[in-house]
């Protein structure tokens, strides 16, 4: 007879983040939110805001740190967390070192793979924003999600 590992899944905390506005109501409070997270970085660097039933942010996740002009990951990296933190939706957030916000093609690709895969677990992807320090571009505002 083979023996298996039994497992227990649990979401380990690593602090609190701070955010500038108290409610996300639109892609603006999601810029404003995570802007200083994102201040300067000279990569590329996916996160997530994870939402509760009530659309309150239940917790943020530094998704993935790539290259000057490339973050890569898949659907699981980003849906992990939102199934150990009990989010109903997410926000990805993702900046351009070069300023400029305008999505790129992998960008809409990646994002309507991520809203399919958002779909077949019950998880609303609400936006993706593409930011800098000069501003932003919801992709969802864009009609592309």
């Amino acid at each position: 007879m083979k023996t298996v590992q039994r497992v227990r899944i649990k979401q380990v905390r690593d602090g609190r983040v701070r955010f500038a506005v108290e409610e996300i109501k639109g892609p603006n409070e999601v810029y404003q939110a995570v802007l200083p997270y994102y201040r300067s970085e000279d990569r590329e660097v996916l996160s997530a805001i994870y939402l509760d039933a009530r659309a309150s942010p239940v917790c943020f996740h530094i998704v993935s740190v790539g290259t000057l002009n490339t973050t890569r990951t898949q659907p699981l990296d980003v849906l992990k967390p939102a199934i150990l933190s009990n989010a109903s939706a997410l926000i990805l957030i993702h900046n351009h070192p070069s300023g400029d916000t305008e999505p790129s093609g992998e960008d809409i690709a990646f994002t309507r793979n991520m809203h399919r895969a958002c779909e077949l677990l019950g998880v609303e992807l609400h936006d993706h924003l593409v930011i800098s320090d000069q501003g932003f571009v919801s992709i969802r505002s864009r009609g592309l999600i």
